[in-house]
């Protein structure tokens, strides 16, 4: 009989252990979004003109050490790192955020954005990757991107 109270003992303990970690909260893409600060990884801009598609790299060299810093309130601040495509650039550009689509979609909303206010569909989201892609058409031309950026 000792021993089949030691054992239920054990496994009520156990059990308590298991439904705690199991009803921890989820962490909510805001959480995840605004807890790094987000570098450029890789990347492909695509556009297509007339049935014609070309491809090239979304990110040029001097963008790669840009830090992208997502806040809570709402705000986004982009650092252009050490190295600035031109030294007429801010160092700092800011902007806004917003998510849709259940959390789906990030807009982004920079001065100086070639497509202002454009929602990219949130590919992959956790604490170490942030992949978003989208198309957006203007003046006959169709423009897909698709990049990745990583938690620092």
């Amino acid at each position: 009989m000792k021993k089949l109270s030691l054992l239920l003992v054990a496994a009520t303990a156990l059990s308590a252990c298991k439904k705690d970690s199991e009803n921890a909260p989820a962490t909510s893409n805001t959480d995840l979004l605004t807890s790094h600060n987000w570098k450029p990884s890789s990347g492909t801009i695509s556009i297509t003109v007339g049935g014609a598609t070309t491809s090239s790299d979304a990110f040029e060299t001097c963008d790669k050490d840009d830090a992208y810093k997502f806040n809570t309130d709402k705000s986004l601040v982009v650092d252009a790192g050490t190295t600035k495509c031109s030294s007429s650039d801010p160092q700092k550009e800011t902007g806004t955020w917003a998510f849709s689509s259940g959390d789906q979609k990030l807009t982004m909303m920079l001065p100086n954005q070639a497509f202002p206010s454009s929602a990219l569909d949130i590919k992959e989201l956790n604490a170490k990757t942030l992949h978003l892609s989208g198309t957006q058409s203007a003046s006959g031309a169709s423009y897909t991107v698709d990049v990745t950026l990583v938690a620092q």
